[in-house]
Order: C-alpha cells, then sequence, then structure tokens
C-alpha cells in the first residue's frame, strides 16, 4: 500500500484526477491497483495495489509533477494526457522496489490490501460470522437510526428501500438484491419486528462488504462536520489515527469557520472525562438567594455579609488567561541538556553545552553508558557514534533536526515525575493547562518548560496543589529566564486599562475574600436546617479527615521507601506478567508447507535462469534440515504431488528441480519415523582485526582455516594442546576439598555432546524448558531456537512485550519450529517476585480451571539480566541492587 498527497502535484491535481490515473493503469497494466481510504480532500489517499502497479502509479504521478497540466484542464484533456504518460512510463523499465515518490509514501508492513476487492471472495464467510453474532434482538434500531454512519456508504443509517438500493449499487449484494426483490411500494414498517429484522440484515452487509470496501472518511467528516455539526469530536482508538485526519479536514478553507474539539480518548483522557482542574470556582449567588428564600424565618446567629455598593460601574479584576506567546520549536540541545542534568543530578546551569558527555560524568562509565542509552531512546538512530565524546552542543548539531516534541525517554521520565512526586490528582495534563491558561504557552514552549522542570524534581512527593503550583512556578521562571522571555500581566475583564474608563477596579483577592464570606453564609444557613433535620453534616468531613491521615501516613511511608532504595529499583521490580497476553505457536506444519512451496519455486526459477549451483542438494543443509524436523503427512503428500506435476511438465531444463525435491520427498519420509534434532550446521569462524593506516580499528568474523565445519572444528578442540596436556578447553572436577584438577571423564562427555550436536543431532522431543532473557541477537534467543529445532516446549520470557516483539518470536517459531514444539511467549519481569510466583504457577498448575500449562520443566536457562557494568563499592545505588534482584536473589526464588 502507499499514501497518496495529490496537493503536492499542484492546485489542478485532485481525487478524480487520480481516480483516472489509477483506472489507466489497471486498463493498461495487468494487476491489483484501487484507491482503498478516502481520508482526507485532496491530500491523503491510500492505495492498495502489486508491487508493479504501486510502482507505475508513483512513476505516473511523478511524470505528471514534471509536465504539468494539458491546456485547458478539461476532464477529456486530462484522460488523454493520462494515456500518453501512462505509455511512455510502461514502455521505460520499471524498478518495482517500494521508494517515496513526489506524492507516494509507501506503507511498510502492510502486506495484506485491506478494503480492496481483492478480499471479496471472504465475504460470505466474513457473512456467515457475522449471522451468528449479530441477532436481531439485541439490536436498538432506534440509537442507529440516522446516528450511525458506516464506512461503506458514509451516509447515515436508516432501514430504507432507497438504502438497501445504495448499498446493491455499492457491492452487488445478493441479500441486498434479495431485499429489494421482496420490497413493494405496498411494504409496511409498521411492524418493529420487521424494521429490527431489516436492519440486522442490512448492518451484517455493511459489515461484510466493509473490509473489502474502500473507507469513505472524507464523505463521513463532511456528514459530521457539514451536515450534524458536531461541536466535539472524540476518537476511541489506540492511537489518534482519526483525530489526525479530521484535524487536517477542519484546515481546509470549506471548514475554516467551524470550531470542533478534535479529541482522543488516551491522549484527551482528562478532557474527555471532565477530570482536569478548573482554574475559577463558579459564583454561587443564585444558590445563595434560593436558600435565603427557604430560611427567611431561621434566624441565623452569624453577622450578615456587608453590601458591596458600587460608585457607577464596577470591573472587577479576575485573573484570566495570559496572552499567549509565540510556539517555538523543541531544540536538541534543550532535550539533550535536560537528559543529562537529569541523569545526573545537576541543575541546567551547572550542565555546560561546551562539555562532553565523559566530561560532566566523571570518569563513571556506567552512567555515561545509561546517559548514552537514553539518549539513544529518545532520537533513535539520529545519535551518532561515540557520542559521549563529543560537546553536548556538537552532539545536538549531529542529531539535528528530530520532529521537535518530546519522545519515549523524556516522555516517560516526565509520566514517572508526576506519578511520583505530585499530589493526587495534580496531572500532566493539569500542569499543561496551567501553562497555557496561565503561562500563555504553547504545546512546544510546554515541552521545553516541563524539561526544565524535569532537572528541579523535588526530593519528596509534595503535599497539595498549593506546593505543586508553587514548583510549576518556579519552573515557568527558571524557563522564562533561560529562554530570555517574560509573561504578559493577566489581565481583567473589558474596561479599559490604566483608570481610562473611570470604573473602579476589585482584585481578584478581594472578590475572593467576599466569595469567601458568601460561601460561610451559605454554609451556616445550611447548619442551621440539617440541625433541624437531625443530620449530622460532620460525618463525612470526619471521614473523609481519617482517610486524609491515612492517606499522609501512607504517603510518608512510601517516600520513605523511595527515598531507601531508590526510584529505579522500584520502577525495576514492577509487575508485568498476564497470562492473558501469552501468545501460543506450535503450527510448525502450516510453516514447512509454506518454505517447501518456496523451494520448489526456487528450484524451478534457478533452473529456467541457469543459477542452480545456488540450490541445496543435501540434507547438511538447514533449509533441507529445518523441512526434515517438520515432517509430516500433509508435507509429504504435498511434496509427492509437486513431485507429479514436475515430472508430468515433461521438460528437460526442470530435471535438477525434480531431483531436489524427489530427494526432499524422500528425506521427509524418513523423518516421519525419527525424531526432530537440533544440528549445528553453520560455519565456524575465527575473530580478525584489521588496523588501518589512519588507526581505526575494523573488527570481523572470517572462516576458519581447515575447519570448513563445526564437526572438524570440535574434533580439532579435543586434542590434547600438547603431548601429556589436556585440551585447551577442558572440565575439571573436585573431591574432597582438594584442588581443582583435569576430569577426562568430564571433558570426554563434553566433547561427546557437542560431536552429537554437529553429526547426527540432538533431539529435545518431550522436553520441557523456560529461557528468561532471550531478546533479539541474546544468546538466550540462540538456545530457544536449538531447542525449537529438536522438538522442545519452550516458554520464554520477555519485558519488552508488544507486537514488534511477539512478531520476532512468530519469526523465530517459523525458521526453527521443529514437528512436536511449540512457543509461548508471555511478559515477565525477573525483577518482581510476584512475576516469579506467577510464572512459576502458570507453568506448573493444570490446563483446567488454572488455565496453566501443566508442565514440569526439564531445563531452565535464567538469562534475564541488567547491566551494572563499572559498579565500584564506593558507588552502589539503586541501579546496582536492582540489578543484584535479578541476577541472584529472584534467579533463587525461580528455581526453588
Amino acid at each position: 500500500m502507499v499514501a497518496v498527497d495529490p496537493s503536492r502535484l499542484g492546485s489542478v491535481v485532485d481525487k478524480d484526477i487520480l481516480a483516472l490515473t489509477v483506472k489507466c493503469i489497471r486498463d493498461h497494466s495487468k494487476g491489483l491497483l484501487e484507491i482503498v481510504n478516502y481520508n482526507v480532500r485532496d491530500s491523503q489517499y491510500v492505495v492498495a495495489g502489486t508491487l508493479h502497479q504501486l510502482a507505475v502509479l508513483r512513476l505516473m504521478l511523478n511524470a505528471v509533477s514534471e509536465q504539468g497540466a494539458p491546456p485547458p484542464p478539461t476532464d477529456g484533456d486530462w484522460q488523454a494526457h493520462i494515456v500518453l504518460v501512462a505509455s511512455r512510463v510502461l514502455a521505460e523499465p520499471i524498478d518495482n522496489q517500494p521508494v517515496r515518490g513526489r506524492a507516494t509514501i509507501p506503507l511498510p508492513g502492510i502486506d495484506v490490501p485491506f478494503h480492496s476487492c481483492q478480499l471479496l471472495p471472504g465475504v460470505d464467510e466474513f457473512r456467515a460470522l457475522l449471522q451468528e453474532l449479530i441477532q436481531p434482538k439485541n439490536i436498538d434500531y432506534s440509537a442507529l437510526h440516522l446516528r450511525y454512519i458506516p464506512n461503506l456508504t458514509a451516509v447515515p443509517f436508516e432501514v430504507s428501500r432507497e438504502y438497501f438500493g445504495l448499498v446493491h449499487s455499492i457491492t452487488q449484494s445478493p441479500v441486498a438484491a434479495s431485499v429489494l426483490d421482496g420490497w413493494s411500494d405496498d411494504t409496511s414498517m409498521d411492524s418493529s419486528d420487521k424494521v429490527t429484522r431489516l436492519a440486522a440484515t442490512l448492518i451484517i452487509e455493511l459489515l461484510a462488504y466493509q473490509f473489502a470496501s474502500p473507507v469513505q472518511w472524507i464523505d463521513t467528516q463532511d456528514i459530521l462536520i457539514g451536515k450534524f455539526g458536531v461541536r466535539r469530536l472524540v476518537e476511541l482508538g489506540a492511537s489518534p489515527i482519526l483525530s489526525g485526519m479530521a484535524t487536517k479536514t477542519l484546515k481546509s478553507e470549506t471548514y475554516a469557520d467551524r470550531r470542533v474539539d478534535i479529541l482522543h480518548i488516551e491522549r484527551d483522557r482528562d478532557t474527555v472525562y471532565y477530570t482536569q482542574q478548573r482554574l475559577l470556582e463558579p459564583v454561587v449567588e443564585p444558590v445563595a438567594s434560593v436558600l435565603t428564600e427557604q430560611t427567611e424565618q431561621v434566624i441565623v446567629p452569624t453577622e450578615p455579609v456587608a453590601p458591596i455598593v458600587a460608585e457607577s460601574s464596577v470591573s472587577v479584576g479576575v485573573d484570566v488567561a495570559a496572552a499567549p506567546l509565540v510556539d517555538t520549536p523543541l531544540q536538541a540541545l534543550d532535550v539533550v541538556l535536560a537528559v543529562v542534568a537529569h541523569k545526573t543530578k545537576r541543575s541546567l546551569a551547572d550542565v555546560s553545552p561546551q562539555k562532553s558527555i565523559k566530561a560532566l560524568v566523571g570518569g563513571k562509565s556506567t552512567l555515561q553508558n545509561e546517559i548514552v542509552g537514553d539518549l539513544h531512546k529518545e532520537f533513535g538512530s539520529k545519535i551518532p557514534d561515540k557520542a559521549e565524546d563529543l560537546s553536548l552542543q556538537d552532539l545536538a548539531a549531529a542529531i539535528g533536526a528530530f520532529g521537535g516534541s518530546l519522545s519515549k525517554h523524556t516522555q516517560a521520565q516526565l509520566a514517572r515525575l508526576f506519578s511520583n512526586k505530585m499530589p493526587g490528582g495534580f496531572s500532566l495534563s493539569s500542569a499543561r493547562s496551567t501553562l497555557q491558561s496561565v503561562y500563555g504557552l504553547g504545546p512546544q514552549r510546554q515541552d521545553a518548560l516541563l524539561l526544565v522542570a524535569l532537572t528541579m524534581e523535588p526530593s519528596s512527593r509534595l503535599s497539595g496543589d498549593a506546593e505543586a503550583k508553587a514548583w510549576i512556578d518556579s519552573a515557568a521562571q527558571a524557563y522564562a529566564a533561560k529562554a530570555g522571555i517574560s509573561y504578559a500581566a493577566t489581565s481583567g475583564i473589558a474596561g479599559g486599562s490604566g483608570g481610562q474608563s473611570g470604573a473602579s477596579t476589585i482584585s481578584s483577592a478581594e472578590m475572593e475574600k467576599m466569595q469567601q464570606k458568601q460561601h460561610e453564609h451559605i454554609r451556616q444557613q445550611i447548619q442551621v436546617l440539617a440541625r433541624y433535620a437531625g443530620i449530622d453534616t460532620r460525618e463525612g468531613a470526619r471521614l473523609a479527615e481519617s482517610e486524609q491521615l491515612k492517606s499522609v501516613q501512607m504517603q510518608a511511608k512510601l517516600d520513605s521507601i523511595s527515598a531507601e532504595i531508590g526510584d529505579e529499583f522500584i520502577d525495576g521490580m514492577q509487575p508485568l506478567f498476564d497470562a492473558r497476553k501469552a501468545r501460543h505457536f506450535d503450527s510448525s506444519w502450516n510453516w514447512a508447507r509454506q518454505e517447501a512451496y518456496e523451494l520448489i519455486q526456487r528450484a524451478i526459477s534457478s533452473c529456467t535462469s541457469g543459477s542452480a549451483a545456488t540450490l541445496p542438494l543435501t540434507t547438511d543443509d538447514a533449509s533441507i534440515q529445518r523441512l526434515c524436523n517438520r515432517s509430516s503427512s500433509g508435507l509429504v503428500q504435498m511434496l509427492a504431488g509437486s513431485l507429479s506435476i514436475l515430472q508430468a511438465a515433461n521438460d528437460d531444463s526442470l530435471e535438477l528441480a525434480i531431483q531436489i525435491v524427489s530427494q526432499l520427498h524422500s528425506a521427509c519420509v524418513r523423518a516421519l519415523t525419527q525424531l526432530p534434532v537440533y544440528r549445528e550446521l553453520s560455519a565456524p569462524t575465527a575473530p580478525q582485526v584489521d588496523i588501518g593506516p589512519d588507526d581505526t580499528v575494523k573488527y570481523s568474523e572470517i572462516p576458519r582455516p581447515d575447519e570448513s565445519s563445526f564437526v572438524e572444528f570440535v574434533e580439532h578442540m579435543r586434542q590434547p594442546a600438547a603431548l601429556g596436556k589436556s585440551p585447551f578447553i577442558h572440565l575439571r572436577s573436585q573431591s574432597d576439598g582438594s584442588a581443582w584438577s583435569y576430569s577426562a571423564e568430564l571433558s570426554a562427555t563434553y566433547y561427546t555432546g557437542l560431536s552429537e550436536m554437529c553429526g547426527s543431532g540432538l533431539s529435545f522431543a518431550g522436553k520441557t524448558a523456560l529461557v528468561t532473557g532471550c531478546g533479539r541477537g541474546s544468546i538466550g534467543a540462540d538456545i530457544v531456537c536449538g531447542l525449537l529445532s529438536g522438538g522442545a516446549k519452550v516458554i520464554a520470557t520477555t519485558s519488552s512485550y508488544s507486537r514488534k516483539t511477539t512478531l520476532f518470536y512468530e519469526d523465530m517459531y517459523r525458521t526453527h519450529g521443529a514437528r512436536g514444539s511449540e512457543l509461548i511467549v508471555v511478559p515477565f519481569n525477573q525483577g518482581s517476585t510476584g512475576d516469579v510466583k506467577k510464572l512459576v504457577e502458570y507453568i506448573y498448575s493444570d490446563a483446567g480451571a488454572a488455565k496453566g500449562l501443566g508442565w514440569d520443566l526439564d531445563f531452565v536457562f535464567p538469562f534475564a539480566a541488567v547491566s551494572d557494568i563499572g559498579s565500584m563499592a564506593t558507588n552502589l545505588g539503586s541501579h546496582s541492587e536492582l540489578a543484584q534482584r535479578v541476577l541472584l536473589t529472584n534467579v533463587l526464588r525461580l528455581l526453588g
């Protein structure tokens, strides 16, 4: 798929011209090409198609951009112009590699043509599923009527002949056609049951065809903003995709005069749920007057509120939003300085941009590595090599443009700051609201100020909103001094300035005093009525005071724990395990068929192109070994069928392909009666270091001389280093407290195992294993691959559970999973004692009511670790204690 922005090609190119181009390509070149998402008018569309067709589209739009529109740009002229461009583009060789064009951006990772006609064959099956799930009895038609806007039609939903006709014209649905055939002018909609049944039928058809039909989000927005006139649009979803589209739509000339709040359920949680703090309390005079009328016969023992007498007219100086400052993008240097200052526990004034990270940490290599790691989290690949040796100013210059907003590391640190050090209810959203309304700062200046605030983190949790606002104010003043700005003074209600209007002014402080007196007067009246009714108005207050005291005591205890063991230790021991997130991979038979098919196609292609020398011809090839490990009756049947087809072709050029498939078929037939094995088939390498003329050091791995396989490598290793000496690599034993000595027996067992691993292979069929710390590029990951190749059932843990992580493990099982093997991936933090207990319980509990695995582990590989390089007895801290917990204490708990 590619995203297309026609506006990049000039003002004359719009949706219709894009549609003409797509149609022209389809007419002149075979393959799928279809506009599947209409997102933002004239600036954002998504096109699905084959790589070739998408490449043609890119080249044609590039050509249109270069050549311009035909004069005059009528539809007929455009059509002829596009046909001419297509003929020129298709006459040249086309590189199908997905790259950016003038108006196209490839969408990596999406290899299914969603919302295209390619998925129409799946509609019937999807409809059958929907019919089971959507029952007429569960449908409230009144809630959907003219409110539900389907993506398929972009027309408000209703049960009518016209709407069924609309759906049929778009989808050619046989169900919609059947309803229309039975619909006559005499058809009555008086029966609610009939309307509900038709509504269910219509909803099912709309949903069944939705995934195979274009998304009409442009027209849907026109209905919402133009016809319905919505004032608040809330998106429910993982990320604010539709919100971004709606924001772009509102910037168009069509809706320039519309004011719509575009919110996302997670990004704008406080606003959506109305939990943000109100800056001004509402005036309550009407309540006072009502209570006064109700209690005018009651004598209240209190002083009356003094009346407020205006001279001529009174303007009240209530503080309002400050005048906004011009928003400026966040600079890379601001982020770098804040990250370094926060990590080294210094003020920003003490961190010189002319100094390097290495100079600022004073030789503490662990701290240096942590800072560089934090910057990698924040800026990704923009961090240059040897970043610790550059001055912070040069480092920021090397980073360059980065998007101008806070990223992973700083967002996480700010979230931790507000969670651990701010009073309850004072959230990051509250702080941003204050920065906007009181100081007039836009989102980017807010980010810069919050970075300054991060370096001014309080030592303990603030006790209330007053302290939190004072802390925000101190950060705001520090930011103003750093940025060289001044905040605009807050103004009063209209009436002039400098006394020109001749009106008396009451300050906000005086106004607050008057409101307090009024509130006290109301409270006393309520107390009189409550005593008369026998109601204890202090009961709730006493309970609240008790709970508040408990809260203060608990907070003091938490602050004490935090000060004692440190935030890193606390954050590092938070639980992650959740059995509901376990991902199971066990379909080795499926991946085997796919790999066999790809191997057969490669063999055929290689034979016809004359490059057959690269094909696997023996079972020593890793791909052949993998297929043998995953052999099944279905795979054997598939190979037999493929062999028959190749032989029936009677083509001499396919002789080698027939030979390979025949050998593979025979090997898989034999493997049906054998256990899957792990064999090390890679070639051993030796390290090599080259030092160039400019003193640059280059490290590489080269093939070992005279050792083309690990069989030879192991055989050489087991030979004595010299006559009468033990092998260079050997095992030692100790008995009765004596010195460690060479053990020929243990060493022989060790080398026998290595020889089996490289020769006939080791089988782990029927074995179960737990591997922690097996992320990408780790030793643990290679161990998981070997266990799966040998047919073991493995539970692997990850502390960074995400879609990207699960795809990594899925690919691992796809490549190495053997017959009978299984890979289960669960989120897990080895620093959490709770996670250790839950993981052990999950593994050993029965698969029934306890929903466990019911395994009895044969192997445990606790590779989870926290780096603590460079820590000395003089600088042990929270991080070191966490490392010891992960590497030692909880390993003992895990092993029982």
